[in-house]
């Protein structure tokens, strides 16, 4: 069967062979797709494509019961008129409800909306902006928790006592018989939805704008057309509109506000409450008019007085694609609580190199032994000021609390030795655990919203004392440590870090991952730095066979002769840890530099990646002191990224456009390795200095190190085994971050620029075998400074006799 996908432009063939891969996987009901595109290919638009295409190819069939997979092949004998008339026959009612529809949504495109779109973005800014909203100290009523009931007590809903308004108007909700039924019924016409994930607002920004580019042919026969039913899913800090709990700055905070605000009966939101069948309809049917982005749906919850957070989840039925971040879809009680039903869907995940590290991430937690002494103090506090209005039952608990962050601080104090100390849980509450039961404490912190309540009181006297602290709130910070001590102890560890701190760190994402790639029909990972492939795979797919698996690398768009890859083999610089402080060898590496200098035109900017910031300072210290430094700067402007130094981006961007010469020296790992468009002019040349290895002593990867080997042993393995696997899990994390360091080079299908590998390891086959492809299959003879520079010359005279 011929697919054309239905992309806006004529499409590359890389393009094309990454579309007919995600399309094949689908109908061949393949379990899991692994892409890798790298950036500048299209990869989100070709992914739109490919999976709307074979959404809209099969929903018939799939509205049928039919499964999708492998229909192309079954009527292919037949006439297309027989085919559409038996398909019209079966699905005549859907087919008269999408016409309606469809035509209802283009009364509504040209019915306008109470105030313009752009003015109500600007409106919805301005109130997230107002964070500076006065708090009048003098009403203790704002700080003070609803009353909290103890599971052995009489408790009203969530162990939070509810007034009787809020009561009446539960049982008004609960006992509401739809009188006001949906005038199109749209929910059954969407047989299976497609879940886009990615981790930033600005990357699901940018899809929202993709999806707008391609025109799909309706899924249905006698339909003229069908629009893209898109629903982008938000959190409340970008969402909410009532300016009471958008004025605060933490997401947590939020939150808490906003559920704490709607048991306060008629004096709650009133967004929230203005929310009725006719509107929720409305905002439903005005979201898919078009493709809208989250700062769409906010003006839209603005133009109708309603919450667009609540609004926009009422909607989930009838989308056909939903966009959503990453932490929405990676926890499952946070699916829950949405609505989210993965059953039979296809959940397309962007960005997926981060994938293992944002599991990981999302179920870990850090504490430190100062962290807990300043809750500590903020609870007594706080306790002290309001114990005589507090309620037994929060009493109790502050005080439960309090003793736990006691325990917490003796613990540390008595047992830290070293970062990589494994810590049995157990032994936190030893001698406590009858009195301090963790499920409750962890109940009452999050049905009481007491964190919310203190850490405002705690930051009003902070504000009344001058103290600006921007940081993340520690109560929410303690809040989710308590959460990790009721995880399971065989999925994750507890160990100490310095500091001194405990932090728990998950250890088996796999489970976490378990139950999206048991409900769904399909997972596509989709990331411009995918390899090594079998590290997603050991640690998040191990139940995954070969025959339910497509996995797909393409090369980049741009012509090979616009980006060569050179690994500098003579002079022998070899950067390991017992070498990269010799003089001889940072020598060497300014002799790189210097003359890598000379061989770019001014025009283009250099930059060159460090393993760590300790040692790029090291190494432009050293510098300093030989005249080495001196020399590059009088041939380019330099500027080097500093761990909390400011951004040298502006500066080093205005010396690139200027055609000044300007290098900027970055850290693998740090704010410019991922990220960052250092396309065309920004970045001619790009310099992996040294193999950026993991700290092997930090007390994550000696964990990390323990839990790897005693896997390989306990499954019979040797000590051999296990010493081999722990050497390439190593490598694996750091050609992982060189593959992310170098992506940042070539940006377009125009664009131009040279790899630099400098150190001798690179030559190693085995650590080519794990670049990405593109960059691999582009590696030149070159080996020795001299030929590298020659060829560097010659690279960029052809660029300019080209222009």
């Amino acid at each position: 069967m011929s697919v054309t996908f239905n992309h806006p432009y004529d499409p590359y063939d890389i393009q094309l062979e990454l579309m007919r891969c995600v399309y094949d996987a689908l109908s061949h009901g393949k379990k899991l797709c692994i892409v890798e595109s790298p950036t500048g290919t299209g990869k989100t638009l070709s992914l739109i494509c490919s999976v709307l295409t074979w959404l809209r190819d099969n929903k018939a069939d799939l509205l049928m019961g039919k499964d999708g997979e492998g229909q192309e092949d079954e009527d292919e004998d037949e006439p297309d008129w027989v085919n559409q008339s038996y398909v019209g026959s079966v699905l005549s009612d859907q087919i008269q409800l999408t016409q309606d529809y469809e035509a209802y949504l283009e009364q509504l495109r040209n019915k306008k909306i109470i105030v313009r779109d752009q003015e109500l973005r600007d409106t919805k800014r301005r109130k997230l902006n107002r964070v500076d909203v006065k708090i009048d100290n003098n009403r203790d009523d704002e700080f003070l928790p609803q009353e909290y009931y103890s599971d052995d007590e009489e408790q009203g809903t969530d162990g939070v006592t509810l007034g009787r308004e809020v009561k009446d108007m539960l049982a008004k909700l609960n006992g509401v018989a739809k009188n006001e039924q949906d005038k199109f019924d749209i929910d059954h016409l969407n047989p299976i939805k497609v879940y886009f994930a990615s981790r930033t607002h600005s990357q699901l920004r940018q899809f929202a704008s993709q999806l707008r580019l391609p025109i799909f042919p309706p899924s249905l026969p006698n339909v003229k057309n069908e629009s893209i039913k898109h629903l982008p899913l938000g959190s409340r800090k970008q969402l909410c509109i009532n300016p009471q709990v958008s004025r605060l700055k933490s997401t947590d905070a939020i939150n808490d506000a906003c559920k704490e605000l709607q048991q306060n009966g008629k004096n709650g939101c009133k967004f929230k409450q203005n929310i009725n069948n006719q509107l929720e309809q409305e905002f439903r049917d005005r979201s898919f008019t078009s493709i809208h982005d989250i700062e769409d749906l906010a003006a839209l919850g603005q133009s109708l007085d309603i919450c667009p957070y609540y609004a926009s989840r009422d909607s989930l039925t009838s989308a056909e694609i939903i966009t959503l971040p990453y932490q929405f879809l990676l926890f499952q009680s946070t699916r829950e609580s949405l609505g989210l039903d993965l059953k039979n869907s296809v959940v397309v995940i962007d960005e997926a190199h981060n994938l293992i590290d944002t599991v990981n991430a999302i179920h870990s937690s850090e504490i430190s032994l100062q962290d807990l002494q300043s809750v500590k103090t903020g609870l007594t506090n706080y306790l002290s000021k309001f114990k005589s209005r507090l309620g037994p039952g929060n009493r109790v608990n502050l005080m439960k609390l309090i003793k736990l962050i006691d325990v917490l601080i003796i613990f540390t104090r008595q047992n830290y030795k070293k970062p990589g100390q494994v810590i049995d849980p157990i032994e936190i509450l030893s001698g406590n655990a009858d009195t301090l039961n963790i499920h409750k404490i962890n109940k009452y912190i999050k049905i009481s919203k007491i964190s919310y309540k203190i850490q405002s009181y705690m930051q009003s006297v902070e504000k009344d004392q001058g103290i600006n602290n921007p940081g993340q709130p520690l109560l929410f910070k303690i809040a989710s440590f308590i959460t990790c001590l009721t995880y399971p102890t065989q999925e994750g560890k507890f160990f100490f870090e310095k500091g001194p701190s405990i932090k728990y760190m998950l250890l088996q994402p796999d489970k976490c991952f378990q139950s999206v790639l048991e409900d769904s029909r399909c997972v596509i990972l989709a990331g411009g730095t995918m390899q090594p492939v079998s590290d997603v795979l050991e640690n998040l797919f191990p139940t995954v066979s070969n025959n339910q698996l497509v996995n797909f690398s393409c090369d980049h768009v741009i012509p090979d002769d616009n980006l060569g890859t050179y690994v500098l083999q003579e002079p022998q610089i070899e950067l390991t840890f017992e070498k990269r402080e010799q003089p001889q060898v940072l020598r060497q590496m300014g002799e790189f530099y210097l003359q890598l200098s000379k061989a770019v035109p001014l025009t283009g900017g250099i930059v060159g990646f460090f393993p760590s910031y300790q040692y790029l300072q090291f190494v432009i210290d050293h510098w300093k002191k030989t005249g080495l430094w001196s020399q590059l700067t009088k041939l380019r402007k330099v500027n080097y990224e500093t761990k909390s130094g400011e951004d040298p981006l502006p500066e080093y961007t205005e010396a690139v456009d200027k055609g000044e010469g300007a290098m900027l020296f970055a850290v693998v790992g740090g704010r410019l390795s991922e990220g960052i468009n250092f396309q065309d002019n920004l970045c001619r040349a790009i310099v992996m200095t040294g193999l950026p290895f993991p700290n092997v002593f930090s007390g994550e990867m000696m964990v990390k190190r323990s839990h790897l080997e005693n896997k390989i042993l306990q499954k019979g393995g040797t000590r051999q085994d296990a010493m081999s696997a722990t050497k390439l899990f190593f490598e694996t994390i750091c050609l992982k971050a060189v593959n992310q360091s170098v992506g940042r080079a070539i940006r377009h299908a125009n664009d131009y620029a040279n790899i630099y590998l400098l150190d001798k390891r690179y030559g190693n086959p085995h650590t080519q075998e794990k670049l990405s492809h593109w960059v691999s299959k582009r590696l030149q003879p070159q080996s020795d400074l001299d030929s590298i520079m020659d060829s560097t010359r010659r690279f960029f005279a052809n660029k300019e006799e080209v222009k």
